[in-house]
């Protein structure tokens, strides 16, 4: 019995709901008469919900930790189209991220994780999907008061955000340009800040500078 009890400790699912009245969301439309010209806007939308469910498995095997996390994202959300038409938020977006932790020889730790998102919505965007992988090689000397990490994110060049909205008589697409692949070297020293203690309790330590435990 013992072990079954142990082994609920390497799941965890959670699951959440929320009700938003009269959401605040960046809005769009073309101006009347020069539709070359998009306005932009913040605007109260009607209620908006949001089903998020999320499972966690864990399972050490010696030297390798791996961590798979699903979480998946549905919007209920309904907002004006082209023509007095309702649009509604359509599939549900899904994240996976798998993490994985390798105790080497010699101390060294290598971590190694990979993302994936699925195309779907958020409120009234449709993202697009997405991957990335990093690794990361870490040591610690001195106690581990020293520790070096060498990083490398986006190995792949894959993470691009990328996402389309359509609103009113407006389709809009975005594109992020930002530089996700990169390597980093990071040198990280802890100095020594605990201090001995004694006997004497917090209270009768503070009792004792303000001299109250004389009167």
């Amino acid at each position: 019995m013992c072990k079954e009890k142990k082994s609920l400790n390497h799941f965890f699912f959670n699951l959440n709901y929320t009700h938003t009245h009269n959401p605040l969301i960046t809005a769009f439309y073309s101006m009347p008469g020069n539709s070359a010209v998009t306005v932009s806007y913040m605007d109260n939308f009607d209620r908006m919900h949001n089903l998020t469910g999320m499972v966690n498995v864990q399972y050490p095997v010696k030297w390798w930790l791996p961590s798979l996390t699903l979480t998946c994202l549905k919007t209920f959300f309904s907002y004006p189209g082209p023509n007095e038409s309702v649009l509604k938020a359509g599939r549900p977006l899904v994240m996976v991220n798998f993490n994985n932790s390798f105790t080497l020889p010699s101390g060294f730790l290598l971590s190694a994780d990979f993302n994936y998102g699925s195309r779907g919505y958020y409120q009234l965007y449709e993202a697009k999907s997405y991957t990335s992988f990093n690794l990361s090689l870490k040591k610690s000397f001195l106690k581990d008061k020293l520790q070096l990490s060498l990083d490398a994110y986006d190995i792949f060049n894959k993470n691009n955000t990328r996402a389309s909205a359509r609103l009113n008589d407006i389709i809009m697409h975005s594109v992020g340009k930002e530089e996700t692949r990169k390597v980093g070297f990071t040198i990280t020293y802890r100095f020594r800040t605990e201090k001995k203690m004694n006997n004497q309790s917090a209270a009768e330590t503070e009792m004792s500078r303000l001299n109250m435990d004389n009167q």
